[in-house]
């Protein structure tokens, strides 16, 4: 019998929401430029992973919304220097992805922790009180075992389960093998676990 910390470690919950239709008129996005036509097709094809990657780390949705907004936008400004031949989109868009919350956070010049009253895209559907109570405690409790983790640990997570990447795919973000992907989320959930049980 599963305990709710288990299905948690196992899978965690999916930290995204569905960013608004008028996020994409952010980069005010025209069928007459090729970079923008190229950057609408990301936007559908990638919006929503690099949405949950980003509010994987984030203490807010609207912080999610708005780093994910500039990742596009600085796609858009830098779209020249896309190169298909070195790499996907994807992964393109990802490494962008990283380098705005890194901004974010040097600017933040803090360690970001959350707040259940900023969870307003995590809150439990369950019918009962008593239920959706017992779910936003495990829920913080995640949260707060995350942040314990180093930096690494939390990248590796929030590309596999935030964003939902597959091993192939976290590799090529990241520049690694597949093997040494598994390898290491492996490591992170273990230390994710013990942080669980402490």
């Amino acid at each position: 019998h599963s305990t709710t910390i288990d299905v948690l470690v196992g899978m965690p919950p999916r930290l995204s929401r569905c960013p608004p239709p008028e996020f994409a008129a952010a980069a005010k996005l025209s069928p007459s430029s090729r970079a923008e036509v190229a950057c609408r097709g990301w936007y559908e094809a990638y919006g929503q992973p690099l949405y949950s990657y980003l509010r994987f780390h984030l203490p807010s949705a609207d912080a999610a919304e708005d780093l994910t907004a500039e990742v596009f936008l600085r796609a858009l400004r830098g779209f020249d220097r896309f190169d298909p031949e070195r790499g996907a989109p994807r992964a393109w868009l990802f490494r962008i992805a990283q380098n705005v919350l890194r901004d974010y956070r040097r600017q933040a010049g803090r360690r970001q922790t959350v707040s259940l009253t900023d969870l307003r895209d995590l809150r439990s559907s369950a019918p009962s009180p008593e239920e959706r109570i017992l779910w936003e405690e495990e829920v913080a409790r995640l949260l707060s075992a995350i942040g314990e983790l180093s930096s690494r640990d939390r990248e590796i997570i929030g590309l596999c389960y935030g964003a939902e990447l597959s091993m192939a795919e976290i590799g090529e973000v990241l520049g690694l093998r597949e093997g040494a992907v598994r390898t290491r989320v492996w490591r992170a959930l273990a230390r994710l676990r013990k942080a669980l049980s402490q």
